[in-house]
């Protein structure tokens, strides 16, 4: 198939000097052809990618004429401004611009919305609705049908998972399917009444399109001849069938991923789209990027023995280790503490070593402007968000300033809020603030309702109001109701009822608390500050320095895996995108039962740091 011919007025730029390794060059210089290339944690996959763009325009290929999708707004920032200084090309979202189209796949549907949205009933200026505008439109149409079995998180979940080809609409068997069919289609009817689209629509609305109006898709494949796809590991099934149908006719598809690196088949990742490239594109090529830029040999050697007990990977695919010309590096530091507690603590000792080494560090080279240990080079990761509660209060103790990555910290989190509201009402029922919290929370019926239960009660323990507050609110029920998260939001009052259980008194607990937070008066600077996120959100990024906490049976790899082969997977693959997110300190902890990946890490990779009672010894990590 040829390249189709630049215009004229679009000069081919200068062949950039750009340094590549073997399998790079195989992959940025490749000939028109179904490309997978496979590119471990730290390969340099979007240089890769982008040189591969300014190849294209190079051997002729008319800028306009390549459309590259991923996944993150950021990600395609990043990309346009590699692949602008690659070319000296103008690039960005507009498809009527004389350059490469760089965005998500997301932007990219709500561009040919914009232009054949007509076809389902919308207008040009058409909407488009966040999670919560369709969340706040679910929770009004269940109360518009008074079916109060059925739950808005719930509905909004079965709605995101149709649209999105997890699911299916269910043949109607039973009320619920009723319910939900009905539903569905009173959210559809309201969208349009709206003239809005929700966030599902930018991709499933297009696929909907495509296939009934072939006029439409002709015009979208004669507009690209060139398609790449960043992160092809997270693709889930409607956006392959974009990609399918504009693909096509030419079949210039290159794709870049790391089967290893899948985690987010909850939201509906498919990996197996990726496994079967090579089935689905006849022709196809398969190179492997496997030499690391990013982590030390001991690092990488332990990664690539955790992952290896991974059985799915591309059929064509005969090797996937990866492999390093950096230092061998320090051991992987493998810390037992007795709970999370210690655990915390444990962290937040280490990360005040690694400072107080950087500051002799600097005062050794005063040019350095930041040390390999600095604030700013340290994350700690986590499975789950009610994790990060023992870990700020360590950090807090320690005087270490800390910003969470993603999210808020766990005392500003509003079902916290809600929770310490009543304990507060309940030890000083004058406190102004928190009895507005609880009227409007409750309304008044629940709010006289709380008082008859729990007025005067500020005897109880903290656990013991902290759970009848939950009982006569509903609370649970409430999140259910109200939020598109409802099981994370319970983690962090399962965690809290635990921190509380340590005090016998309300007026304890709440001082122990209000001094934590007035401890936590550091100056907040995101460029000096220790980074806490969840695993999976660290995916992407890289830090010197890693603490992976909570290496644990029952967290790592979740309770919610155990018996399913294809989650325990995942789990394996969540701890080895962790691992790589390390460029030379990595650091494991775990407290009751280790988890069962820690005995896949090679033990002379690993040095043991203290736990009951012992101090750098050679341990095996067993499971018996």
């Amino acid at each position: 198939m040829g390249i189709p011919s630049a215009k004229k007025q679009i000069d081919k730029p200068e062949w950039p000097k750009t340094e590549l390794n073997p399998a790079q060059k195989e992959a940025a210089f490749a000939t028109n052809e179904p490309l997978l290339i496979v590119a471990g944690a730290g390969t340099g996959k979007t240089k890769t990618l982008t040189t591969r763009i300014a190849y294209l325009i190079k051997e002729g290929v008319h800028p306009s004429k390549i459309c590259a999708l991923t996944f993150t707004n950021k990600a395609a920032q990043e990309m346009l401004e590699r692949v602008g200084k690659l070319t000296n090309l103008q690039t960005g979202g507009n498809l009527k611009h004389n350059s490469p189209y760089i965005g998500t796949f997301h932007s990219l549907g709500a561009r040919i919305l914009r232009e054949a949205g007509h076809f389902l009933g919308r207008e040009p200026n058409f909407a488009i609705f966040d999670d919560n505008d369709s969340f706040k439109l679910i929770k009004k149409i269940i109360k518009e049908s008074n079916e109060k079995d059925l739950k808005p998180a719930d509905l909004s979940s079965k709605i995101s998972a149709i649209k999105n080809g997890m699911a299916k609409p269910a043949k109607i068997e039973r009320r619920e399917d009723w319910m939900v069919s009905q539903s569905f289609a009173e959210y559809e009817k309201k969208l349009m009444q709206n003239n809005a689209f929700d966030f599902d629509d930018l991709i499933q609305k297009v696929v909907l399109i495509f296939k009934t109006k072939p006029e439409v898709l002709a015009r979208y494949q004669n507009r690209f001849s060139h398609f790449l796809v960043d992160e092809y590991q997270d693709i889930n099934d409607v956006q392959y069938e974009m990609v399918k149908l504009l693909a096509d006719r030419e079949k210039n598809l290159s794709v870049v991923g790391d089967h290893n690196q899948t985690i987010y088949s909850w939201r509906g990742s498919n990996l197996e789209i990726f496994l079967n490239f090579e089935r689905d594109w006849a022709g196809s090529r398969l190179i492997f990027l496997g030499e690391n830029y990013r982590s030390t040999q001991k690092i990488i050697a332990a990664a690539s023995e955790l992952i290896k007990n991974n059985l799915k990977k591309p059929a064509g695919l005969k090797e996937d280790a990866l492999w390093t010309n950096n230092s061998e590096g320090e051991q992987i530091v493998l810390k037992e503490a007795q709970d999370e507690i210690e655990e915390a603590n444990w962290i937040a000792s280490e990360i005040r070593k690694l400072k107080a080494k950087s500051e002799k560090c600097k005062i050794q080279n005063e040019k350095q402007e930041e040390s390999e240990v600095g604030d700013s080079q340290i994350a700690i990761l986590y499975r789950t968000n009610a994790q990060s509660r023992a870990i700020e209060q360590a950090l807090i103790e320690h005087e270490i300033p800390y910003q969470i990555f993603g999210g808020l910290k766990f005392y500003e989190r509003r079902e916290i809020k809600d929770v310490i509201s009543a304990l507060r009402y309940i030890s000083n029922p004058a406190g102004e603030i928190s009895r507005e919290r609880l009227e409007k929370l409750l309304r008044k019926a629940g709010f006289i309702r709380f008082e008859k239960e729990l007025a005067g009660k500020n005897d109880w323990t903290p656990t013991k109001i902290i759970e009848g507050f939950l009982k006569v609110a509903n609370y649970f029920e409430y999140l259910d109701k109200n939020f598109t998260n409802p099981e994370e939001r319970r983690e962090n009052i399962m965690e809290l009822l635990s921190f509380a259980s340590a005090f016998e008194k309300v007026d304890e607990f709440l001082e122990r608390m209000s001094l934590l937070q007035a401890m936590d008066n550091v100056e907040e600077n995101k460029n000096l500050s220790v980074k806490l996120m969840t695993m999976h959100l660290a995916k992407g990024l890289e830090f010197e320095n890693i603490f992976v906490a909570g290496a644990t049976e029952g967290l790592l790899p979740h309770h919610r895996a155990m018996g399913n082969t294809d989650e325990l997977e995942e789990e394996r693959r969540l701890l080895y995108v962790a691992m790589t997110r390390a460029k030379t300190r990595l650091f494991l902890s775990f407290y009751d039962l280790p988890s069962r990946f820690l005995s896949e890490i090679p033990q002379e990779l690993m040095r043991f740091s203290g736990g009951m009672g012992l101090e750098d010894e050679e341990r095996y990590i067993t499971l018996d």
